[in-house]
């Protein structure tokens, strides 16, 4: 009899190296799946399908290495025999969660779901980390918010299938009374928390947006003239060779890498986390230059994931490639084997001891040190948020264009959306005021008073 040939193994489980994109290969048992996340974290999932229902469907069975191969094909056959006996694993599991504690939710949530699967960029997770800390965990030394939410029942110990929209609304309450931002984030945490890992209907996290706090919405932008100014120091060419000018930017104490990922977002509007972690194969060239992204803040509503790129910003990746290849002395380049060769705003950081550990992350996360230096220089002195790149390039796309559709295109939104930088254009508003005619093009004949 042959001997047959495992399809997966403890040592290929852990030869398997982490990519940009998520991947599975296949296990030992009908419909074991290896997942292997960007994150580096692997996981084993087992795909079914119940009969009556249209999909299949995908239940997580435990993270690599605390589940191991053997364990993994025993947990698969278990499951297996309950699919065939008629039960659902993913209703069953739901039922489990709501008997769970709101605390022992949230810390699975973090584990399971904000840090595994490469969804949540590093910001939204420290912030939903230090938005659930204070007010649900009550871990903070702030007596004033620990008077607060001493006024309310204490959530974190509450099940699930107990917590009703009034425990929640007085919670909220007691936040805005420190905090109205603060207490609408926690909101939209809590609901994005139960609709990503709960998966219930009875969400006692949704609010209407009547009774929320209202907001000011952050649109600041460069006008023509300022930004003009920004781009100008920014990049900066030698006269030369044509090539960025490296003493220029160490004269100016800038950092050339996090300088040219500012040019390229006020030149495409694309956001800074989109930008950031671009590779060159995301960057096609040729008679319509274009970055391909694998995804975007709402490529899950409009599917668009292409954008076009102007002259000015398909200039700013082609200095850049003149020197990652050749250019040693360049702050672009990294060896042929050197993970951070293949992304084009590679960071330096990469591998050495931070205040919070080594760094893990490849390419530049945040350039607000240079976009604070940069708004000094050109003479800026409002305090400017790195969002205020998308703004300035939706504004004055607005203004030139005219077209709300093109805007919308070009920043992957709605019109709707779009429609909020149309308001940023005075000019726009006087230009229609001019073309109201309010006197006619002859001079009325006046009657005659005697």
């Amino acid at each position: 009899m042959g001997k047959t040939t495992k399809l997966l193994s403890d040592a290929i489980c852990r030869d398997l190296n982490r990519l940009d994109k998520r991947y599975y290969r296949q296990g030992d048992y009908p419909g074991l799946e290896f997942w292997v996340m960007p994150s580096g974290v692997k996981t084993w999932k087992f795909q079914y399908k119940i009969k009556g229902k249209k999909y299949q469907e995908r239940k997580k069975i435990g993270n690599y290495p605390v589940v191991g191969v053997v364990e993994a094909v025993k947990r698969a056959k278990e499951l297996s025999t309950k699919i065939f006996n008629g039960e659902d694993p993913k209703e069953t599991e739901k039922a489990d969660i709501l008997k769970m504690q709101l605390g022992e939710v949230i810390r699975s949530y973090y584990q399971e779901e904000l840090t595994t699967t490469n969804q949540h960029e590093p910001t939204t997770i420290k912030n939903i980390k230090a938005t659930f800390g204070p007010w649900v965990f009550r871990n903070t030394y702030d007596k004033e918010i620990l008077d607060r939410v001493a006024r309310v029942e204490d959530l974190q110990y509450k099940k699930l299938s107990s917590i009703t929209p009034k425990m929640f609304k007085n919670l909220y309450q007691v936040c805005s009374s420190k905090s109205p931002t603060t207490a609408n984030r926690l909101q939209e945490y809590l609901r994005k928390m139960w609709n990503d890992f709960v998966k219930t209907d009875e969400n006692p996290f949704v609010m209407k947006k009547k009774y929320k706090n209202s907001e000011k919405i952050y649109l600041d932008f460069l006008d023509q003239t300022e930004l003009q100014r920004v781009m100008g120091i920014l990049v900066k060419k030698d006269d030369r060779s044509g090539r960025l000018n490296y003493n220029y930017y160490k004269d100016k104490g800038l950092n050339p890498v996090s300088c040219m990922l500012l040019a390229f977002l006020l030149t495409t509007g694309r956001r800074r986390e989109e930008a950031s972690s671009l590779t060159w194969a995301q960057f096609k060239q040729g008679s319509s230059p274009r970055v391909e992204l694998y995804k975007t803040k709402t490529s899950k509503k409009n599917q668009k994931k292409i954008f076009n790129l102007g002259s000015d910003a398909e200039d700013i990746l082609n200095l850049i490639s003149v020197d990652r290849l050749n250019n040693p002395n360049s702050k672009f380049y990294f060896p042929i084997n050197d993970p951070r060769n293949k992304y084009i705003f590679p960071s330096k950081d990469y591998g050495r001891n931070l205040n919070g550990g080594k760094c893990k992350t490849l390419h530049i996360i945040d350039p607000k040190k240079t976009w604070g230096s940069v708004l000094f220089m050109s003479g800026i002195e409002r305090h400017m948020k790195i969002h205020s790149t998308r703004h300035t390039f939706a504004t004055n796309f607005y203004r030139v264009t005219k077209d709300i559709k093109a805007l919308a295109d070009a920043l992957g939104t709605t019109e709707q959306i779009a429609l909020k930088y149309a308001k940023l254009v005075n000019e726009t508003v006087v230009d229609g005021i001019n073309k109201i005619k309010f006197f006619a093009d002859e001079k009325p004949i006046l009657k005659q008073v005697n």
